[in-house]
C-alpha cells in the first residue's frame, strides 16, 4: 500500500495534470491565439493551434490526463470541434470544485450541483439557440468562415459541396461530411459527384476504368484461410490445406463467373486471385480504409462478405453485390473514382494544396469547416466568442437565487459551474492582449443593461470584438457557434470533472 494517495492528495494530484494539460492549449484559444510546437524524440516537430491535433500528441502516462484527452477526442468525433473549449472549462470546473471542497462542501453534494447546473444549462442552450433555415442561411456561411479560420475559398468549396448533397442527408446524425473531404497536393480542387477511394489498381494490368460495374466488397482479407505450420506437417492437415486452397480458387471462380468487375477489399488479397482477376478484367483494390470502404458499400450498395462468405452458392453471392455506373483510376491523384451511382448525395470534394504538408493541414481545416456546417444545420447556432457561456453563467445566477431556499449544499456545484463558464471569454481576452478582469465586468455590465431595457436577444449575443476591445453582438457581427458543440463542450467537461471529483483514492495495482 506504499503506493497508495489519499482523497485530498488525490483531487490535488489530479487538478495539477488538468492544469498542465490546459496550459498546452490555453494560449491557441480564439481569433488571437498562437500556435504550439509539439516535438518529438527523434527532434521532428509539429506547430499547430489544432486543439485535438495537440491533445493527440501530448506524451502522458497520468490517468486524469488520459481521461481529459480521451474525452475531448470523443467531442472532435462526435461534433467534430470544441476540444480547447473542454479542456478549458473541464480545468476552470475541476479548479473551482476543488477550491469548494476544501472549504468542507461534501464532494456528492457538489457533483449533485453540476448536475443541476449543467441540466439547466443544456435547457438554456437549447431554448436560445437560433435555427439555421437552410443552406442558403448567412448565418451558417459565418460558423463555416470561424471553423475556418478565415479561409474564404476553401468556406465556398464545402458549402457548394453540402449544397449538392442537400440538408436532408447533412441533418443524418449517421451521415459524417467531414469523411467526403480530402486534401491532395499538386492537383486542382474539384467537387466529385461519387466518392474516392484513396488508393490505386492492384495491378496496373487491371483496366483503369469500366462502365456498368458489379461490386462486391469483402471486408476480410481475400486469401485462403491459415492453418498453424505443424498442422499443415500431417497428413491430414495437409489434406485440409489443399481442401481450403480448393474452397478459395472455387470462391474466385465463382466471383468471376457473376461478372463482378470491382472488387474492394479490407485486408490484402492474393497473388493467385490477384492474377485471375487481371485475366479476367477485374480491377481490385486491397487495403481501403474502413470509413472508404463503409461509404463504398452505401453507395453502391454492396452488401460486404467475409471470406468464408465466397462459400456461399452463386444465387446467394449474387444477392451480395452491388452496382457502379461508372469506376475509374484517376492516376495524376492515385485514387479510385467511383461516380453516378442511383444514390443521390453523395459527392467527395478534392481539395488542393502546394505540399503534402499544407495539404495535410487544409484537409484538417476543410474536416473542421464540414462538421461545423452540420453541427449548425442538425442544432442551430449561438453567439460564439466566449459570449454565450457568459450569458449561461448570468442565467445560473439567477436561477440560484430562484431556487435558492431548495437548493442547500447543491448551491456550490452551481457556483463552480457559473465560475468556469466565464474563463472561455477571459481566456480569449487574454491572448489578445486584453485585460479579462476588465472585459468580462464590461460585458457582464452591458448585458445586464440590455435585460433591463427589455433586450433579451442582445444580452445573451454581448461579447467582445476582439480587435479594438468594443463591446459588441456577437451574433450581429458573425461571430457564432454550433449549439451542439457547445452542448457536448459543456456536457463532456461536466462528465469529466465528476469522474475526476469521485476518485478517492489512487492505488498501484500489481501487473498480472
Amino acid at each position: 500500500m506504499s503506493d497508495q494517495l489519499i482523497p485530498q492528495s488525490v483531487l490535488l494530484n489530479n487538478l495539477s495534470t488538468i492544469k498542465s494539460i490546459a496550459d498546452a492549449v490555453r494560449g491557441t484559444f480564439g481569433p488571437k491565439g498562437l500556435d504550439v510546437m509539439m516535438i518529438d524524440q527523434y527532434g521532428d516537430f509539429t506547430i499547430t493551434n489544432d486543439g485535438v491535433q495537440i491533445l493527440s500528441l501530448i506524451e502522458t502516462s497520468h490517468p486524469a490526463a488520459k481521461i481529459l484527452i480521451d474525452a475531448a477526442k470523443t467531442q472532435e468525433e462526435q461534433v467534430g470541434d470544441g476540444t480547447t473549449t473542454v479542456t478549458l472549462l473541464t480545468e476552470a470546473l475541476l479548479s473551482e470544485a476543488v477550491k469548494q471542497v476544501e472549504k468542507g462542501v461534501p464532494i456528492p453534494k457538489l457533483i449533485e450541483g453540476i448536475k443541476v447546473a449543467l441540466k439547466k444549462t443544456e435547457e438554456d442552450l437549447k431554448e436560445i439557440s437560433i435555427p439555421i433555415q437552410d443552406l442558403n442561411d448567412s448565418k451558417l456561411a459565418s460558423v463555416a468562415l470561424i471553423s475556418g479560420r478565415g479561409e474564404k475559398e476553401l468556406v465556398e468549396l464545402i458549402l457548394q459541396a453540402a449544397k449538392t448533397i442537400g440538408c436532408e442527408k447533412l441533418k443524418n446524425p449517421n451521415f459524417k461530411f467531414a469523411k467526403t473531404i480530402i486534401s491532395k497536393s499538386q492537383t486542382e480542387s474539384q467537387l466529385i459527384k461519387g466518392i474516392i477511394l484513396n488508393k490505386s489498381r492492384l495491378n496496373s494490368s487491371m483496366p483503369f476504368e469500366l462502365k456498368a460495374a458489379k461490386v462486391l466488397v469483402i471486408d476480410d482479407a481475400l486469401a485462403p484461410e491459415d492453418l498453424p505450420q505443424e498442422a499443415i506437417g500431417t497428413e491430414k492437415g495437409f489434406a485440409q490445406f489443399q481442401q481450403i486452397q480448393a474452397n478459395f480458387l472455387q470462391g474466385i471462380k465463382k466471383i468471376i463467373d457473376l461478372g463482378v468487375k470491382l472488387v474492394l477489399v479490407d485486408s490484402n488479397i492474393h497473388p493467385y486471385a490477384e492474377e485471375l482477376f487481371v485475366e479476367a478484367g477485374i480491377i481490385a483494390v486491397q487495403r481501403i480504409a474502413s470509413s472508404e470502404i463503409q461509404r463504398a458499400i452505401q453507395y453502391t450498395g454492396a452488401k460486404p462478405i467475409s471470406r468464408r462468405g465466397l462459400n456461399l452458392a452463386e444465387a446467394d453471392l449474387k444477392n451480395h453485390l452491388g452496382f457502379i455506373d461508372s469506376v475509374q483510376e484517376d492516376a495524376s491523384l492515385g485514387v479510385i473514382r467511383l461516380e453516378n451511382s442511383k444514390l443521390e448525395g453523395m459527392t467527395t470534394l478534392i481539395i488542393s494544396a502546394a505540399t503534402e504538408s499544407a495539404a495535410t493541414e487544409k484537409q484538417r481545416i476543410g474536416s473542421d469547416i464540414a462538421s461545423s456546417i452540420q453541427a449548425a444545420l442538425r442544432g442551430g447556432v449561438v453567439a460564439g466568442g466566449g459570449a454565450v457561456e457568459l450569458a449561461l453563467a448570468a442565467r445560473l445566477e439567477l436561477f440560484k437565487k430562484e431556487q435558492i431556499d431548495s437548493l442547500s449544499f447543491n448551491s456550490y456545484g452551481i457556483d463552480s459551474l457559473i465560475e468556469a463558464l466565464k474563463k472561455p471569454i477571459a481566456q480569449i481576452s487574454l491572448n489578445a492582449g486584453l485585460n479579462p478582469l476588465e472585459k468580462v465586468a464590461q460585458v457582464i455590465s452591458a448585458g445586464q443593461k440590455a435585460l433591463q431595457t427589455g433586450s433579451i436577444h442582445e444580452a445573451i449575443s454581448l461579447g467582445i470584438n476582439y480587435e479594438n476591445g468594443e463591446i459588441v453582438s456577437m451574433i450581429d457581427s458573425g461571430i457564432i457557434d454550433p449549439t451542439l458543440v457547445k452542448i457536448a463542450a459543456l456536457r463532456t467537461a461536466c462528465e469529466v470533472t465528476i469522474q475526476i471529483l469521485k476518485v478517492s483514492v489512487i492505488i498501484k495495482s500489481k501487473q498480472i
